[in-house]
């Protein structure tokens, strides 16, 4: 029985030798060392009290706003593209707007010239064919930056819309000079005359027809240099084509027609004159043609095969 008390001594007094290494000395503490182990335990117990609070609406709104603006971004970025696309078909897959200025007349007429030229067989008689003016436009000497006019007899139809007769004017003073152009359209009329065509004085003229004419005027036509057809909506005193050449001084007669000039004209091409009052000349001449009326200046293509 001693024995097992001595051994059991022993088992206490190690207890207590352990007990005294596991408890440090207590020593009093300062100021500073409380308050950092108050707000350390102060920190954990408000970390511990967000995780486990739940979640607040307003928490959310960052993310949904970056959800927008990438929305945004991505609606930007796709219009962006689309602009790009479209504005290079314009570009390239569109012809300029002008482009038919341009563009070579075909010939319809084929094998004709080879088959009169070859002499087994002869043309028939054709009588003169009549050209109207395809521009028959007004410039102004003092204002040279003004635009011809356009469209003066256009009027609006409740039925057809805006309607535009096939009319055309000569004007022509010392301040208004007028550009006409033709295009010589018919195969073996290469003999073309210009002519001033007006009635007499104090005829009875159909609808939207006038004209007024002082006796003693005269004029000067000169031949302007062209290779392409006239923009009449750029079309000013001071952008209208070179003149190269005076082709005719004269005094226009009334009630009929007038030869100005003689010019051979081959299949397609382009002519374009300006008229003038001759220097020094006080001339007036404004008139007006019809749909049924020719009163002007005309072209006259003649046979040549």
């Amino acid at each position: 029985m001693e024995h097992h008390d001595v051994e059991y001594e022993e088992l206490l007094t190690k207890r207590d030798s352990l007990d005294c290494e596991d408890v440090e000395p207590s020593s009093p503490e300062s100021p500073s060392h409380k308050f950092s182990r108050w707000f350390g335990a102060f920190q954990r117990g408000k970390k511990t009290t967000r995780s486990n609070a739940p979640p607040r609406e307003g928490e959310h709104i960052p993310r949904l706003l970056l959800w927008l603006a990438a929305s945004v971004v991505l609606v930007a970025c796709t219009d962006l593209i689309a602009l790009v696309y479209v504005a290079r078909m314009f570009g390239t897959v569109f012809q300029d707007k002008d482009f038919a200025l341009n563009l070579e007349y075909a010939n319809p007429y084929i094998g004709l010239k080879e088959l009169y030229e070859s002499g087994m067989v002869n043309s028939s008689e054709i009588a003169p064919i009549l050209i109207r003016p395809r521009i028959s436009a007004q410039v102004f000497v003092d204002e040279p930056d003004k635009l011809a006019p356009r469209g003066e007899h256009d009027y609006w139809d409740e039925t057809w819309g805006m309607l535009s007769p096939n009319e055309r004017r000569l004007h022509v003073t010392p301040n208004v000079h007028t550009i006409v152009q033709f295009r010589a359209i018919d195969f073996g009329m290469e003999d073309c005359r210009l002519v001033f065509t007006l009635p007499k004085l104090g005829a009875q003229l159909e609808d939207h027809a006038s004209f007024s004419m002082h006796p003693s005027s005269r004029f000067d036509v000169f031949r302007l240099a062209v290779e392409r057809p006239i923009d009449v909506k750029k079309l000013s005193y001071r952008t209208k084509p070179k003149a190269t050449e005076k082709v005719a001084t004269l005094q226009a007669r009334m009630d009929g027609d007038t030869l100005i000039h003689q010019f051979p004209c081959p299949w397609s091409s382009l002519h374009v004159f300006e008229v003038a009052c001759a220097e020094g000349s006080e001339c007036m001449v404004d008139t007006w043609s019809s749909q049924n009326t020719t009163y002007g200046v005309n072209m006259y293509q003649h046979q040549t095969v």
